[in-house]
């Protein structure tokens, strides 16, 4: 504390790294002990508090929840597919229960024609895993009940809005109460408020252990937080990869400008989103571009899903040279893997390649990879990787049989009718007709 009571930076640093000052509410500095557990216990901060809805408001919403029927949710519209999920959240958070997302179906500008959420305890638990025989830790606890509740949203081309298409509010499983509902997978969640009082804390030397005593105690205990210690840990991780990639955007801009300025052939194009951060970032220096005009009949259009430290899809355009080496003809760094963004990338790529086009793309399958190539590549040959299948198949199917024979008859050349029949037998003969993985790949035999 220096001379004329005024606490000192340094001195603020100290505090709050013995866990004496946080920020209240209102992001005012406050003293308190973070070191120190809560003054009540966690039971009956539970019972007085009664969780993040308490007292009166705990009454509204119940009758607000009792008062929605079916009729009354049928008649709601929704501008967005994510207005109807936020709707249903938080009605799943004011019933007790927590919702995930299940099917989808979305047309070939990208448009979600129907989305349907379900509550988290529908279906059951796949039979494999209670046969695990390398596992490594005790299994989970059974949470599905086969529970039939969820709610459908159609898009209406008239209105250009959603409409509810169908909605079950029945549940075969006992509710959460007030007090653990926030506690669902569906429910957990760091707000933005919450966020930049951990930031500011975070700023001034705070661990983010400490940060998480401070939320208890302004909470009046662990179970009145909606959200746990890891769950603050990956927003803080998340906000600071963003930080990162929009820091480092600047740089590499600068970087390719530099490359472009040094070698007249090389090659960059990017595209920016509606708040100016950048979405796409395409690359090829001119050693890429001239094996492609030489070798470039097959193109490996390959992602490396998320594994840099922005966790973006990183795209890999490859091929082989006449010495069967792998070579690159372009790279792409992008914030998400829908078919627009795909096509920006092949029209982009086309462009870098002076309008050659490929005779042969290979993928691993993914389906809006594969719509933009349809789109954009209409009389290249679409063929899977064998690569990515036997990987996929090893992990999918715990059969070493079957990816051995699958491997030998995707490796061999078969007609049509000995490939249909060999395939019947491998199926029949390692007992995995019904696996879905393995259904869904016979109906991707053909693109």
């Amino acid at each position: 504390m220096g001379q004329d009571g005024v606490l000192k930076t340094h001195d603020m640093v100290q505090e709050i790294e013995k866990g004496k000052m946080g920020m209240d509410g209102y992001g005012r500095l406050m003293s308190f002990d973070l070191n120190q557990e809560p003054e009540c216990d966690r039971d009956t901060c539970s019972e007085e508090s009664g969780g993040s809805i308490g007292g009166h408001e705990d009454e509204e919403a119940d009758e607000l929840v009792g008062a929605i029927g079916v009729d009354d949710v049928m008649k709601l519209t929704f501008d967005t597919e994510e207005e109807a999920g936020e709707f249903y959240n938080l009605y799943a958070k004011l019933s007790g229960f927590g919702i995930r997302k299940s099917n989808a179906k979305r047309d070939e500008d990208g448009i979600s024609r129907f989305r349907k959420w379900v509550c988290c305890c529908e279906g059951y638990r796949n039979e494999k895993w209670f046969n695990y025989e390398d596992r490594k830790r005790e299994a989970k606890a059974i949470t599905r009940t086969g529970c039939g509740a969820c709610f459908r949203v159609k898009y209406d081309t008239e209105s250009v809005k959603y409409v509810v298409t169908r909605f079950i509010m029945e549940h075969n499983h006992p509710l959460a109460s007030e007090v653990s509902v926030q506690h669902l997978r569906s429910q957990k969640k760091v707000s933005d408020a919450e966020y930049a009082q951990a930031k500011s804390l975070k700023l001034v030397g705070a661990r983010i252990c400490q940060i998480m005593k401070h939320f208890v105690i302004k909470a009046g205990g662990y179970s009145n937080v909606g959200f746990c210690i890891k769950d603050l840990y990956n927003r803080m991780d998340e906000e600071r990869r963003k930080d990162i990639f929009n820091g480092d955007a600047e740089g590499a801009l600068g970087f390719l400008a530099a490359k472009k300025d040094a070698d007249d052939m090389f090659f960059y194009k990017y595209h920016v989103d509606n708040e100016g951060r950048l979405a796409r970032l395409f690359w090829a220096d001119s050693k890429s571009r001239v094996d492609f005009s030489v070798f470039g009949d097959v193109l490996v259009f390959d992602t490396t899903y998320k594994t840099n430290k922005y966790r973006k899809p990183l795209v890999v355009l490859a091929g082989v040279n006449n010495h069967l080496n792998s070579t690159i003809f372009g790279c792409a760094l992008l914030s998400d893997e829908r078919i627009e963004t795909y096509e920006w990338v092949l029209s982009t790529f086309v462009e870098a390649m002076k309008g050659r086009k490929p005779v042969a793309v290979m993928t691993d399958g993914d389906s809006a990879m594969r719509r933009a190539i349809k789109n954009l590549l209409p009389d290249a040959c679409h063929r899977l990787c064998s690569w990515h299948l036997h990987r996929n198949a090893r992990s999918n199917i715990r059969c070493e049989e079957f990816n051995n024979r699958l491997y030998d008859l995707m490796a061999r050349k078969f007609s049509t009718l000995e490939f249909e029949d060999r395939w019947a037998r491998l199926v029949n003969e390692c007992g995995v007709v019904e696996n879905e993985w393995v259904k869904k790949l016979y109906r991707r035999r053909r693109l």
